[in-house]
């Protein structure tokens, strides 16, 4: 009789360790996201979207120009995620292994343009052009840690336009930035993403920059390796390459 009880016993305890991986965990998880400033329009959709699918993961965002935000990484700022607006930053951080190599992805793309203050009419559309101009305001980014800056100077660069429109230059902490003073009239007019335009009835695209003119506008994804939440901070990168993330970057301008 003894021995038929510690077996029945035996089998509760082994049927209670075999349901426990599977019993849903009600465990809030915060995670801290470290972007481009450029992603400020449609990240908050996204976000949105992903604790929809994964109600117990909470993502706080931190946006800012790329290369400050891995400055802050470098110096051990408790970030999960970090998205970068070029691979230059995103490289620096991998090769001080600030980042998991094998998490690194590469998720949407974005066209350079030339954008005025809506309603402005301005008749210019090349850089030939843009030469020509009585633009005297010319707003960028700070070529040295936003990545819209970056693009910018590497297309005005190669079109041969950078020396003789420096007079002109003005220079802004981000994307965010540029587009405001751009949407209030400040400038004449500054160097934008295509989703800013898509984002802003204040904005207006005078050209698109060729974009064999400076490098591919790629946003890449990495986990931390200082992360104490790998496993969820990569869900939400296989989140972005999902079809509900293709769908809203669509709608925000953003490419696949």
């Amino acid at each position: 009789m003894k021995y038929l009880v510690f077996v029945l016993i035996g089998l509760v305890s082994l049927t209670g360790c075999s349901n426990e991986p599977f019993v849903k965990s009600t465990e809030e998880t915060h995670l801290l996201l470290a972007t481009t400033s450029s992603m400020s329009g449609v990240l908050p959709e996204l976000v949105e979207a992903f604790e929809e699918e994964n109600p117990y993961i909470n993502i706080n965002v931190d946006y800012g120009p790329s290369g400050e935000l891995a400055q802050q990484i470098q110096q051990g700022a408790p970030v999960d995620l970090f998205i970068s607006g070029n691979q230059e930053w995103m490289d620096m951080l991998a090769d001080q292994s600030m980042i998991t190599q094998d998490s690194r992805t590469n998720f949407a793309t974005n066209q350079l343009v030339l954008a005025e203050t809506a309603g402005e009419d301005s008749d210019v559309s090349s850089f030939e052009e843009l030469r020509q101009s009585s633009f005297d305001k010319i707003i960028l980014g700070q070529p040295e840690t936003s990545p819209v800056g970056t693009y910018a100077k590497q297309a005005l660069q190669a079109a041969d336009a950078w020396d003789g429109l420096s007079h002109s230059f003005f220079y802004a902490k981000d994307v965010s930035q540029v587009v405001t003073f751009i949407e209030s009239g400040k400038v004449d007019a500054g160097f934008v993403y295509y989703s800013d335009i898509i984002e802003s009835d204040r904005l207006e695209m005078l050209f698109p920059v060729d974009s064999e003119l400076h490098d591919p506008i790629e946003f890449p994804v990495a986990v931390t390796t200082y992360s104490t939440n790998h496993a969820d901070s990569e869900k939400f990168i296989d989140f972005l390459q999902s079809e509900t993330a293709k769908e809203i970057f669509d709608e925000h301008g953003f490419n696949r």
